[in-house]
């Protein structure tokens, strides 16, 4: 494939080349999905400032959307998430001309002449490429045209450059056909996957909760029974450490039942700064004695949406306020058995904007041990434990993802060589 996708207008179509060092790259780009995209971009951008076709198609296939300035740089950030869908489009490619090698020298002169002026200067004389295998360019299209504000050096086309728009063998459309496909088959085998790991959860909650919690409850009782006519304080605190652990065991019981069976959420107007503080607050039996701080934060102003008219923000939100407060309540005490003693934990939510969507962020960050590649990849797999690296992590954080989707959020975990910091977020409204 020796061609860049159609470029489209008024039922117009131009067609610009795809050179050979061009075609190269953006094969790896497709390929690469692993490499961070600041990394991919600046490769792409780098290679628009020698290949003048491939700078003007990224921007003239986006110019209908009304930006007036662009740089090479947004360009090649923008075309970087556009390649999949563009080279995959059955209609990228109808009515390819098919007298290439007789359009070679016309491109090669022009490459030449292009490519000794600063890139900003090129859009300005874009229909120079497209009649060329095109018709004359309407006047309301060239309007649309943005300004390229890139004003690199110009270069100089070196010996051995004569040939960079000969034939390309590599099938750019085939390649993204086929990568989409496979990313199709890995999401449909991934929710395929899901939906049967879930429908086997519930059914072992199930058994679980009856096997399981009968006898936890009968334990409970007679612990109980017992250590009330007991009067020797230390059978009574041996009795106590057996209630504490029924119950330990019945509530993973039933976090296993919420990941695979949750209720309905029950909304109503949530408090957000109200509830963290109420979190920060019934936690303090549990850290009493072991140097630990947990403490609610002012969110950072400067990345705060939504602003109230009191000087304290109250952070009110659409939520079911028992599910919200658990899910912190989980994250907090996930922190608490990260640090185990020595160390704060602090809480935080604020209002924020994006990907145009409206959310409200809570953030529960601690000074324990951060999380290994491995324990961030199965945070949220009910009973995968991270407590090799002091993080204990179980059924609880099923629970707060279970929450968060419930909601239409997510969360996340963000960790460090120590500390992490753990982000629920849900959509808000103004």
């Amino acid at each position: 494939m020796s061609w860049l996708p159609a470029i489209s207008f008024a039922g117009n179509r131009w067609w610009l080349p795809l050179s050979r060092p061009a075609s190269d790259l953006l094969a790896a780009l497709l390929l690469e999905q692993e490499t961070p995209n600041d990394q991919r971009a600046t490769e792409l951008a780098l290679q628009m400032r020698c290949d003048p076709p491939l700078a003007m198609f990224a921007a003239l296939s986006r110019c209908q959307i009304g930006a007036t300035q662009v740089s090479l740089g947004s360009l090649a950030s923008d075309l970087l998430g556009r390649l999949p869908a563009l080279f995959a489009s059955g209609d990228a490619f109808l009515g390819v001309p098919t007298d290439r090698d007789r359009l070679v020298p016309q491109w090669e002169e022009l490459r030449a002449l292009f490519i000794r002026m600063p890139p900003s200067a090129w859009l300005s004389a874009a229909d120079k490429w497209l009649t060329v295998t095109g018709p004359p360019v309407p006047q309301a299209f060239c309007q649309r045209w943005p300004t390229l504000t890139d004003d690199a050096e110009p270069m100089i086309v070196r010996q051995g450059d004569a040939d960079h728009f000969a034939p390309v063998k590599l099938d750019l459309s085939l390649l993204a056909r086929k990568l989409r496909r496979a990313q199709t088959l890995g999401t449909a085998f991934g929710t395929a996957m899901r939906d049967a790991k879930s429908a086997s959860l519930k059914q072992f909650a199930y058994g679980l909760s009856h096997e399981i919690n009968n006898p936890l409850a009968n334990i409970n009782a007679r612990a109980q029974g017992l250590m009330s006519n007991e009067s020797e304080p230390a059978k009574k605190v041996a009795l106590q450490k057996i209630i504490d652990q029924t119950m330990r065991a019945h509530e993973m019981v039933a976090d296993l039942m919420f990941y695979a069976h949750p209720p309905s959420p029950n909304l109503g107007e949530v408090n957000l700064a109200a509830l963290l503080a109420k979190v920060a607050d019934q936690a303090g039996p549990s850290i009493a004695g072991r140097g630990i701080e947990i403490r609610v934060v002012q969110a950072d102003q400067t990345k705060t949406t939504f602003k109230t008219t009191t000087q304290t923000q109250t952070f009110s939100l659409t939520a079911d306020r028992a599910m919200l407060t658990e899910a912190v309540r989980a994250l907090v005490r996930n922190s608490i058995e990260a640090i185990g003693c020595d160390g704060r934990v602090e809480l935080e939510c604020s209002f924020r904007v994006e990907l145009s969507k409206k959310i409200a962020v809570i953030l529960v960050r601690d000074s324990g041990p951060g999380l290994s590649d491995e324990a961030r990849r199965h945070a949220f797999d009910p009973y995968f434990s991270g407590r090799e690296a002091g993080r204990g992590l179980g059924v609880g954080l099923c629970r707060v993802e279970r929450i968060a989707t419930l909601h239409g959020g997510g969360v996340s975990l963000l960790s460090g060589p120590a500390g992490c910091t753990a982000r629920l977020w849900i959509p808000a409204k103004a």
